[in-house]
């Protein structure tokens, strides 16, 4: 397995997550509303992202209060190689 592979999956899923279409008429992939559940911890997370991408914070904490967290997180996890090897290069 190459060792840059989660980087790259995160990578790919945040530029999908930054030019997905967030219009209201798509029809939600969420399992629990496909099967019947009115909660899922997860909804609007995607959504979240996408507007944490584009800075639009407040609208990015509106649909899913995480969203800005999880960003961050991510990104670290994409960026993470590469303190290493900025730590290894000035030492």
């Amino acid at each position: 397995m190459p060792k840059y592979t989660e980087q790259v999956i995160w990578t790919f899923s945040l530029i999908a997550l930054f030019f997905m279409d967030v219009t209201p008429s798509q029809e939600s992939l969420c399992l629990f509303k496909h099967f019947g559940f009115e909660f899922c911890p997860g909804c609007g997370l995607g959504h979240s992202i996408y507007y944490a991408l584009h800075f639009d914070l407040i609208r990015s904490v509106q649909f899913h209060i995480l969203g800005p967290f999880a960003t961050m997180a991510i990104l670290f996890q994409i960026l993470k190689p590469f303190f290493s090897i900025i730590k290894i290069k000035l030492t």
